[in-house]
């Protein structure tokens, strides 16, 4: 075999697996990742906002992601707080064309938060909210509701994921959103039990 020929095929063949590994399905969540809404009276609540919807040929399903932290004042380290002093909830909405507006909302996920050799963990809320069929075509987002319980009330708010086009084939491209902050979320009505005795 010729010089010319071995580079040739050499080419070929790393034509071939570049395209192999272009093609691949690849993720497609929007995230927002570890957004402190509360920081204060020795307490930090931190959220992860997620959403994604099903795309022909991607790796995606139509998913809402919400997860709450707690982190010391200062949101630096960890805080190990007790099950029940957590909570979080997945909200969708659907952008319509002038404001952003629910479509749905799944339940509060209640638990207790810390660190583990993984890093920081707390509830956590994956939910189907079943793609653009469920409030018609547009632009999604989810809004994570993050609080932790400091001993006396509720402390947190929303996180906002980012927005995703969520269509049928053959759609016309629609009006993006307007940047719009976060909306104010209400907490769990919900009481969690005392602290046990350390």
């Amino acid at each position: 075999m010729s010089r010319l020929s071995l580079k040739a095929t050499l080419c070929m063949f790393v034509a071939l697996l570049t395209a192999a590994l272009w093609t691949q399905p690849a993720s497609a969540y929007t995230w927002a990742r570890r957004v402190t809404v509360y920081n204060a009276a020795g307490l930090c609540v931190q959220g992860n906002a997620g959403i994604d919807h099903k795309r022909p040929g991607v790796l995606s399903g139509n998913l809402a992601y919400s997860e709450t932290f707690a982190l010391k004042q200062g949101c630096g380290t960890g805080l190990t707080e007790p099950d029940g002093w957590a909570a979080t909830r997945a909200i969708v909405q659907r952008w319509n064309g002038s404001t952003w507006v629910d479509c749905r909302t799944s339940a509060w996920k209640f638990g207790g938060t810390g660190v583990n050799r993984w890093g920081l963990y707390g509830p956590e809320v994956v939910f189907d909210w079943g793609g653009w069929a469920s409030c018609g075509p547009g632009f999604y987002r989810t809004v994570a509701a993050a609080f932790v319980w400091d001993g006396s009330a509720w402390r947190g708010n929303g996180v906002v994921s980012g927005f995703e086009e969520a269509t049928p084939n053959g759609v016309a491209p629609m009006r993006k959103p307007a940047a719009v902050p976060a909306p104010h979320v209400q907490p769990p009505s919900a009481r969690p039990a005392a602290r046990a005795a350390r």
